[in-house]
């Protein structure tokens, strides 16, 4: 199941933001998204993604890890 999950720790902050600006525009009401990020793109996204739309979760996998899932909660 981890290898379906994206690794995304080595993008740079800009890098991982655009992606996921992408691919949270082509959510569907419901879905979510996981990937895994290290904490300084962690801390970059949580409140971008903590907003009404949407809601962002994360499980810390390590040291610099963290397994982030985000869901569209308003359409």
């Amino acid at each position: 199941m981890t290898d379906s999950i994206p690794n995304f720790t080595e993008l740079t902050c800009t890098n991982l933001m655009l992606k996921l600006k992408i691919k949270t525009k082509r959510m569907k009401k419901g879905k979510d998204f996981c990937f895994y990020s290290n904490r300084e793109q962690y801390d970059n996204i949580k409140e971008p993604f903590n907003k009404k739309s949407f809601q962002l979760t994360s499980q810390k996998q390590g040291n610099n890890r963290y397994l982030i899932t985000i869901s569209k909660i308003k359409a």
